[in-house]
This record gives C-alpha cells, sequence and structure tokens, in this order.
C-alpha cells in the first residue's frame, strides 16, 4: 500500500503516473497521508491532482497544504471523526456506521457544539456500553489533552507519550475542532526525528541511508566536512603561533591529541544529555538553573579525576613536573569548557527556534579543538614563561 511507502518513494511512485491515476490513489488515501504526498511531489504536478478530486477532498487538502510540515496541523486528519454533543448515543453510533468506509481506524468521537467547538470525547467503549437512548453529553470526557494545530510536531510527540494516547484532536486557538492525530503519525514523526538527529550527529542536514543520488550525497555532507576542515586548519595555525614553546618543551606535542580528544568527547557527553532532555521534555526552564550547575559540578569532578590520573601518568613517564603540571591543569581546564559548550549550545539553538541535535555534529568538536588547544599552549606558555 502506497501509504506505508516513505513520501520521497510514494512520490517516485506517482511520479511518472497520468494525472487521473494519481488522483484516484490520493482519493484512496487518508487526508493526511494524501497531504504528504502531494507536499512529496512537483507543485504543478499536485495542482493538476488536486484539481481532479471531489471539491470537498480538495478544499480539505488545500487546507492541509497550507500547515508547516512540521506543526501539528501538518500532520493531522480531517476525515469526520466528529458529531454534535446534544446527539443520543444511537446517533453517534449510526454515524460512525455511514463513516466505516471513510475512516481507517476509530478510537474516539469528538463532540462539538453547533459552532464547532470541541466540548468532550466519548470512547467507542463507553459509546458500546452504553443505552442507545442515552444523551453522548452523558458519557463523554470533557477532561483530556488537546493538541494546537499551531504546536510543533515533537511537542505533539512528547504529549503522546507522557498521556499514553492512542489519538488525541486537534483544534484551533479559538477550541475549534480541525481534525485528528493517531499513535501511527506520531511513530513516523518520532523515526523521522530520530533519523533526523542522526543526521545532525554525523554532520548532515538530512538522513537518507538510501539515497542515490551522488551529487545530493555530496551536497549533503561537503559542507559539514569542509566546516571540519577550516576547524582544523585554525587549530593548525594555533599550533604554529605557539612553536616557540614547543620547541622549548618538545614533549608538549606528543599530548595534543590526548587534550583535543578529550574536550571534544566532554562537550558531546554533555550536550547529547541536554539534547536527549530537550526533546523529551525533562530539560525545560523550570530547574534549568540547578541542571546547568549539576553539569558544572560533573564536569569539575571528572576533570580533576582525569587531570590527576594524567598528572601521575605523565610524571611517572617523563620524569618531568613542569610537564605533568600543565598537561593535568589543561586537561582540567579543557573538559569544564567542553562541557559548559557542550551544555549552552543546545540551549541557545532551542532558544532561536532550531534543533537542539545541531549541537552534537563537527561544531561542538571543531570549536573544543580550537578552544581545547589554545587553553593547553596557552597555559603552557604561562608556566615557561615564570621558569
Amino acid at each position: 500500500m502506497i501509504a506505508e511507502l516513505d513520501d520521497r518513494d510514494g512520490a517516485r511512485l506517482i511520479g511518472p503516473l497520468p494525472t487521473q491515476d494519481a488522483s484516484i490513489i490520493i482519493e484512496n488515501l487518508e487526508s493526511d497521508d494524501a497531504a504528504d504526498l502531494l507536499g512529496s511531489i512537483k507543485e504543478e504536478q499536485a495542482e493538476a491532482i488536486l484539481e481532479q478530486l471531489p471539491s470537498r477532498d480538495r478544499d480539505e487538502l488545500t487546507e492541509l497544504l497550507t500547515y508547516h510540515e512540521e506543526s501539528a496541523g501538518g500532520i493531522m486528519a480531517t476525515e469526520p471523526i466528529s458529531a454534535p454533543v446534544d446527539a443520543t448515543v444511537g446517533e453517534v453510533i449510526e454515524l460512525l456506521r455511514s463513516l466505516a468506509e471513510e475512516m481507517e481506524d476509530v478510537y474516539n468521537v469528538y463532540l462539538v457544539d453547533k459552532t464547532g467547538r470541541l466540548e468532550g470525547k466519548a470512547s467507542l467503549k463507553e459509546l458500546i456500553l452504553a443505552q442507545p437512548g442515552q444523551k453522548a453529553a452523558e458519557v463523554m470526557d470533557r477532561e483530556f489533552p488537546r493538541v494546537n494545530v499551531g504546536m510543533d510536531r515533537e511537542e505533539v510527540a512528547g504529549i503522546f507519550a507522557r498521556y499514553n494516547l492512542a489519538s488525541a484532536p486537534v483544534v484551533d486557538d479559538n477550541g475549534q475542532f480541525l481534525g485528528r492525530i493517531t499513535h501511527d503519525d506520531i511513530l513516523d514523526v518520532m523515526t523521522e526525528e530520530v533519523h533526523e538527529d542522526i543526521a545532525y550527529l554525523t554532520g548532515q542536514s538530512e538522513f537518507d541511508p538510501g539515497e542515490r543520488s551522488l551529487y545530493r550525497n555530496l551536497r549533503l555532507r561537503l559542507p559539514w566536512l569542509l566546516l571540519g576542515l577550516l576547524g582544523g586548519l585554525a587549530a593548525a595555525t594555533l599550533i604554529a603561533h605557539f612553536e616557540p614553546q614547543l620547541a622549548r618543551l618538545t614533549p608538549l606535542i606528543f599530548f595534543l591529541p590526548l587534550v583535543a580528544a578529550m574536550g571534544g568527547n566532554a562537550g558531546i557527553q554533555t550536550s547529547s544529555l541536554m539534547v536527549r532532555g530537550l526533546a523529551t521534555g525533562d530539560i525545560g526552564d523550570y530547574g534549568l538553573t540547578a541542571r546547568l550547575a549539576r553539569e558544572l559540578v560533573t564536569a569539575l569532578l571528572t576533570g580533576s579525576i582525569c587531570g590527576g590520573a594524567t598528572f601521575g601518568i605523565t610524571y611517572f613517564w617523563r620524569s618531568d613536573l613542569v610537564l605533568a603540571v600543565v598537561v593535568s591543569t589543561s586537561l582540567l581546564a579543557v573538559i569544564v569548557l567542553a562541557a559548559i559548550i557542550g551544555a549552552l549550545i543546545p540551549l541557545m539553538l532551542k532558544r532561536f527556534g532550531l534543533d537542539p541535535a545541531l549541537a552534537t555534529g563537527p561544531f561542538i568538536t571543531t570549536t573544543n579543538d580550537i578552544f581545547g588547544l589554545f587553553i593547553y599552549l596557552g597555559i603552557a606558555t604561562l608556566v615557561l614563561s615564570k621558569l
């Protein structure tokens, strides 16, 4: 079934088809799947397909395509799943029977007033157990999670996880019922978000292991590799600037990879935890200061332990007190700074409306490499100047 395919594969499938055949396929899909598929093909072809659809379907899909694909409106379905709040249980059940062909899964019926405002919901179990002549309003639940049409889809996924939902209604700012989101939509969202985060972790803007286009692969990967190249050149320039210190104490060179690697590892550890906390909602404005303070204390402790171990190993290996002090002190400072950068950058990206997963890519590693080398060689210069 085409609805089970990835949007890109679905677009490849219906792309070569005549408009009439493609419109038949679109007409038989649920509205959210149809909107996703139309959004994946060329605009001219999508408009031609819409012209072939019945007016009601065309209006529904046109409205869905106006919502941002990352919002609740972009993943909701608009099939009629609502009934008047003053209807009887028997009338609601008859309505469901008449709509059975249009809906794949039904979990709840949403009850609305005459203006279309959402008043409550009634589950299938409640409707079946109630008497046919009983008012639906008597068995409906008035307190339940609602999703605003403009809400980010990651927030919607968080609501589904928090309340263990199978479906949720979508409303506008005035409480008007617009559609519903079901758990299969959220599963798709979570899968796409995981793929997106994997892409950012590898320094790409998208993730598609089945990508066949050489040009597309280059376009996605090369910019981030070039960023890493520029960062490496900046680090090389920095090392060249401290050449006199390195010439004076040659063993400093031996520990350059150690300092850079430990800084990168510490930064990625902290940023990964922050990104996960922001994505799941565990990290928010409430208690943020305490969370940052704990990260700082953790960095101080881990830095002190690693620095102490490095001091002992370096002194035992090289029998050079100055070298041991420089390396261990630098390692402590680098780990603390890397943790601070790793914690703050995801928060800054989130504040500016960007995906915090960007922070765990080459940006963190490159930044920590440059700052780590600067701290290491700067401390070495300071210590050597005192001798």
